[in-house]
């Protein structure tokens, strides 16, 4: 039998940061691309000298270095604690959205059209890990195999044994199949990586939109396509990761969406925040064991105990919080637009709001010592002092 495309697939979506600052649409920086890259050709990102003011998306610390990734393939590193930045080698001319490293080597960056690159110098240089486009084309023939099978064998017992009541079940797995069809036959659109944290040298998580969650188990060489394991609404965004040194790996994403794995990544569950909007991300501080997920319209969530419930934290400020981190002494850091910095005690569950003079509007930030942060964002990285 012959299936015959029903529908045209589009996959055009925001990118992450666009949506959490409520940027306009930019050529190159926050739209998707229509057509993607040949994976043959190797562009690197140009060094410019005002690099360190371009937009910054997310930051991480690679032993004493400062390593902070953004538009356009920038990658910036800062060997005083942010005080002056250098700019690395990077073959990708797009947007950087997250990178996570394991010590002051190792390293990971991902991106728009689901590129992963790799450095082992601390940030000064990286190579390609996974080509998105070949990796996007994999899974569309690995979505088509399962889908055609699922249809035929649905078609099959209801031949056998039909069932009026299962009609729809059976045209919904025929439409499912028909779409896979024109997602191999079309031209490949990769999708956007939006974050990435690696628990030691070998294993690591990256997801993105439409609910990709890829894994490695070997540093990166390999990665393999992990979204069934996670299956969202609607195909909702994966837009946060993150996770511990004992194995436990958390997500977040559109439509309230929360996900945990308690044995690194072998089995997942989902989790009820009875949250319904967009987490933009999700943050642990592994040492008093509370998970912060946050996002759009003040949205703050708790947990104590490894995401089995979850509390609402009422947020002193309106603010779309878009990036955190977890300070040495105990405290959650979250970023917003507007120079917007939120604090939250994980001992007393005491919260303090900031306002920074700048007015910038941060993707994230990094906690470098006492009230001292490093914010990234629109135009860049900036010292912050809370005092």
């Amino acid at each position: 039998m012959t299936y015959a495309s029903v529908s045209e697939v589009t996959a055009t979506r925001i990118a992450r940061f666009c949506a959490l600052l409520a940027l306009p649409l930019l050529t190159g920086i926050c739209a998707v691309s229509a057509t993607a890259d040949s994976s043959d050709v190797v562009e690197y990102a140009t060094i410019a000298p005002r690099a360190s003011t371009s937009t910054l998306v997310d930051i991480d610390r690679a032993g004493s270095r400062l390593v902070a990734v953004g538009e356009r393939g920038h990658v910036l590193y800062s060997d005083d604690e942010g005080t002056h930045w250098h700019q690395g080698k990077m073959p990708f001319t797009r947007m950087l959205t997250g990178v996570s490293f394991v010590d002051d080597k190792f390293g990971w960056a991902v991106g728009h059209q689901s590129m992963v690159f790799h450095t082992t110098d601390g940030g000064e240089t990286w190579i390609r890990q996974l080509d998105g486009t070949k990796f996007q084309q994999q899974a569309n023939q690995e979505n088509l195999v399962s889908t055609e099978a699922a249809y035929e064998a649905l078609s099959a017992e209801l031949e056998a044994n039909p069932d009026p009541d299962r009609d729809l079940e059976l045209e919904d797995a025929l439409f499912a199949f028909e779409d896979a069809q024109i997602l191999v036959e079309e031209p490949t659109i990769p999708t956007n990586l939006h974050d990435v944290w690696f628990m030691d040298s070998d294993n690591g998580w990256a997801v993105g939109a439409f609910g990709r969650l890829v894994e490695t188990r070997d540093g990166g060489k390999t990665w393999e396509n992990k979204a069934h394991l996670v299956l969202t609404p609607e195909g909702f965004h994966l837009n946060g990761v993150t996770g511990s040194s004992r194995g436990e790996v958390f997500l977040a994403g559109e439509g309230g969406i929360l996900f945990r794995s308690l044995d690194k990544g072998e089995s997942w569950e989902q989790l009820e925040s009875g949250y319904p909007d967009t987490f933009f991300g999700i943050v642990y501080d592994e040492t008093n064991q509370v998970i912060t997920a946050y996002g759009i319209g003040s949205a703050l969530f708790q947990s104590q105990d490894l995401g089995d419930t979850w509390t609402s934290i009422e947020s002193p400020i309106e603010a779309t919080f878009a990036g955190a981190t977890v300070t040495s002494d105990g405290r959650t850091a979250l970023a917003g637009p507007a120079g917007v910095i939120l604090l939250i005690d994980s001992a007393d569950g005491a919260i303090q709001a900031r306002t920074q003079a700048n007015r910038m509007n941060h993707s994230t930030l990094l906690h470098l010592e006492s009230d001292n942060f490093i914010a990234v964002g629109l135009g860049g990285a900036r010292l912050i002092n809370l005092n």
